[in-house]
């Protein structure tokens, strides 16, 4: 690495001249704490409880007792993961967990939480930097008023983020109360509005000019079996379970595949995994999917012209209603035990209002889906950004003025 003018070459990379290199454990004490909640936590309201999972705040707990009001860094297991910078009132979740607290008057911790990305782990060899390591790791270290401006800065793009996220949360609490009341006639169309009246089903009550139909009456299951040329590569499609899609294996002779009964896959039509359909492993055949095979694991059904919209089909079952009717058509025990039965999967019925409600509904949902998607586009490129970002200003590429 070539030094430039106003830099300097350290044991961390190229830094400004008058910034400072200096260890963890020249800033920050660390504690492990005695004192964590293993029970009658409350999900609705009181002190957070912090977990080492993706969700972070595991529940809420009314005791007051055990409680840190300080503004510390959590490290969870090791220093290479999953780090939390808190500014309010928590409880501890694990022993397991360790505080680190800054040991000199007037430190920015925040700035020193950021600076953490700077530090080059080896993740190559999976390195895992232990509390009573980490004190040795180097961070850049820059004049205190450089260091409050670098973190202000930071703070604008978090917000910005944080502002994205929040609207997210209510597109999807609004997507989901809407998908409910589309599902259950609760929300209407003023052309297929003809009256208020109901009928009750076990499904619960649904408008009176819908009809509950059996999956048998209205797709029709499409099956196109062949004999594997030993010498020819074949292509077979996997369904992800949550409603994550289809994906394509990687290509086979078919000679590999021995014995197993394949088919070709038909485009536009609803497929299933039926070991994991209880798991939500449900999706649609597209023109991509053309010239792939299945085994008999992945069953494929074509709507009924002029009766069934796929998409509709597809959307129900991806509702929580449609995974229990999927769970109940699925008996047995756990896992891979929990197969599910075809037959009792054509029994189960489904409210199905007009061809034309049906691609209303799907339009609805289409559009709302399009619109949570493309913001979370915007909150991947802004957390991006950011990204790109933080490592020039905490590194000195990008200087800031005081």
């Amino acid at each position: 690495m070539e030094e430039k003018e106003g830099y300097r070459l350290t044991n961390i990379g190229l830094i400004p001249s008058d910034w400072d290199t200096i260890r963890l454990g020249e800033l920050l004490d660390y504690e492990q704490p005695t004192k964590y909640i293993t029970k009658d936590i409350d999900a609705q309201n009181g002190i957070p409880v912090l977990t080492s999972n993706k969700s972070f705040v595991l529940g809420y707990s009314s005791e007051t007792n055990g409680v840190f009001r300080k503004t510390p860094i959590i490290l969870f297991d090791d220093f290479t993961t999953d780090r939390k910078y808190v500014d309010f009132p928590f409880k501890i979740r694990s022993s397991a967990t360790k505080i680190l607290k800054p040991n000199r008057q007037g430190l920015n911790l925040k700035y020193i939480f950021s600076a953490f990305d700077t530090v080059k782990f080896q993740a190559e060899d999976h390195k895992r930097y232990w509390i009573s390591e980490f004190q040795y790791l180097k961070v850049p270290f820059p004049p205190d008023a450089e260091q409050n401006r670098i973190v202000d800065i930071l703070i604008t793009w978090e917000k910005a983020i944080d502002k994205k996220e929040l609207l997210l949360n209510e597109l999807l609490t609004r997507r989901k109360g809407i998908e409910i009341g589309l599902f259950k006639g609760e929300i209407r169309f003023q052309q297929f509005h003809q009256n208020e009246d109901k009928i009750s089903t076990y499904l619960g009550d649904i408008p009176s000019d819908w009809n509950l139909k059996p999956i048998s009456e209205i797709v029709q299951k499409v099956k196109k079996p062949f004999t594997p040329e030993p010498e020819r590569l074949y292509r077979e499609i996997g369904i992800r379970s949550h409603c994550k899609g289809i994906f394509h294996k990687m290509e086979v002779t078919g000679a590999s595949l021995g014995d197993k009964s394949v088919f070709w896959i038909q485009p536009d039509c609803f497929v299933v995994n039926i070991v994991f359909a209880w798991e939500h492993a449900i999706a649609k055949t597209t023109e991509a999917e053309v010239g792939m095979i299945a085994s008999h694991r992945f069953p494929m059904y074509k709507p009924k012209k002029g009766v069934l919209d796929l998409d509709y089909l597809l959307y129900y079952f991806k509702t929580a209603r449609g995974k229990h009717l999927l769970g109940l058509a699925s008996p047995g025990g756990a896992g891979r035990n929990k197969t599910l039965g075809q037959g009792e999967f054509a029994k189960l019925k489904i409210p199905v209002p007009s061809l034309a409600e049906q691609k209303r509904i799907v339009s609805v949902l289409s559009e709302a889906d399009r619109e949570i998607e493309l913001l979370k586009q915007q909150i991947a490129t802004l957390k991006e950004q950011k990204k790109g970002l933080m490592q020039k200003l905490l590194t000195g590429s990008i200087r800031v003025r005081v």
